[in-house]
């Protein structure tokens, strides 16, 4: 089986999973705090190719070889993990009290139904039915004291993240900043898992709150469409490529050696 044949193939498995990683990033463009996805591919070996069946010369210490190289040849592609970028994105003023975006590489703190921490940069926060801070799913804004109840009417929050209601100190936000982003692993569209080994600073003095205002998505829609075609163009081709070996398959099967009179 020509080897072309799988490195087309391959060429094929790769940019699937590239479209499905930009189809991702574009269907989130709009989506608060999200940060984009990149696939990432890993070659196979690459070969020298070299013509046989040359001659070759007796020298003194035995024989030399003349036969020259043609070139190289790849062994394909695979993917090989889809990684995150945490690029911060741009701000947009929303004027409303309990909207927070964060300066800086910082996550806000949240907790699960089970009882797990997430993290998130999406801050588009509210109350619910019990004055509780929560996400826009219903996940409770951890403070420092714990999840936050806000009584009362008028709502500042400090670049340090203190909350103050009525001009009364309540909480300060838990802004947390990891060791290493790359082992974080995304959960849903905005919210982090911290993987393990991975270290936590809960006072980070690099990050500051705004309040009334969001962070919105990483994603540049533009340069997605431009992968997009990219993508389609280099899967179209690998196609072309198998079409052109099936049909020169063909031809081997069912016209070479055949007598002609």
């Amino acid at each position: 089986m020509p080897s072309g044949l799988y490195i087309a193939a391959s060429g094929m498995d790769s940019t699937l999973a590239r479209q499905d990683v930009i189809a991702n990033n574009l269907a989130n463009a709009s989506t608060i705090g999200f940060k984009q996805n990149r696939s990432v591919d890993v070659a196979f070996p690459t070969y020298l190719i070299a013509r046989l069946h040359d001659q070759r010369i007796n020298v003194l210490d035995g024989t030399a070889e003349i036969r020259p190289n043609i070139g190289f040849m790849g062994g394909g592609v695979i993917p090989q993990e889809v990684t995150t970028d945490y690029a911060q994105g741009a701000h947009m003023d929303t004027k409303n009290p309990l909207d927070f975006a964060l300066n800086g590489p910082g996550f806000f703190s949240v907790l699960s139904p089970d009882g797990k921490t997430f993290l998130t940069r999406d801050g588009n926060f509210n109350l619910d039915a019990n004055g509780r801070l929560v996400t826009g799913d219903g996940l409770p804004v951890l403070g420092h004291n714990g999840e936050i109840y806000i009584d009362g009417s008028q709502v500042a929050v400090d670049a340090e993240g203190n909350i103050n209601v009525d001009g009364k100190a309540l909480d300060q936000l838990l802004v947390v900043k990891v060791q290493d982003e790359n082992k974080l692993v995304k959960v849903g569209h905005s919210l982090f898992a911290v993987g393990a080994n991975n270290k936590v600073d809960a006072a980070p003095d690099d990050i500051r709150v705004e309040q009334g205002t969001l962070e919105q998505s990483n994603v540049n829609s533009v340069m997605e469409m431009v992968n997009m075609i990219d993508t389609y163009r280099s899967y179209e081709l690998n196609s072309r490529i198998i079409s052109t070996y099936d049909n020169l398959m063909n031809q081997a099967a069912t016209e070479i050696g055949t007598l002609r009179v």
